[in-house]
């Protein structure tokens, strides 16, 4: 079983301000740290894969949109939210945040 040590690890900034932390990739699931400055955005986009995303600390701004509906809510610290895969969806930093995102990477 690999290990991954933190010195390892890539750090990409994939938005302004947005930037992620690659913990682990296998063949099945990807886990990543994200850190976002305040004001931050993640523009709409959507994947084949189903996300799961908790907030270790901050506050965001959450739209997820599919299957005809729209949904808009508030996260903060201690709170996990589901992204179905397919679905579009975008984050806007209302204060300094970390999160722990997964993807199931299996179609």
């Amino acid at each position: 079983m690999p290990i991954i040590k933190k010195k390892d690890r890539p750090v990409v900034e994939v938005f302004k301000g947005v930037f992620r932390h690659t913990l682990g990739c296998g063949k099945d699931v990807l886990m990543a740290k994200f850190e976002y400055a305040k004001g931050s955005k993640v523009p709409p986009h959507k994947h084949s894969h189903e996300q799961v995303t908790t907030i270790l600390k901050g506050k965001q701004r959450i739209i997820i949109s599919g299957d005809n509906r729209k949904e808009e809510f508030i996260v903060s610290e201690g709170d996990t939210f589901v992204v179905p895969a397919n679905f579009e969806h975008e984050q806007h930093t209302l204060e300094e945040t970390v999160t722990i995102d997964s993807w199931s990477l299996t179609l």
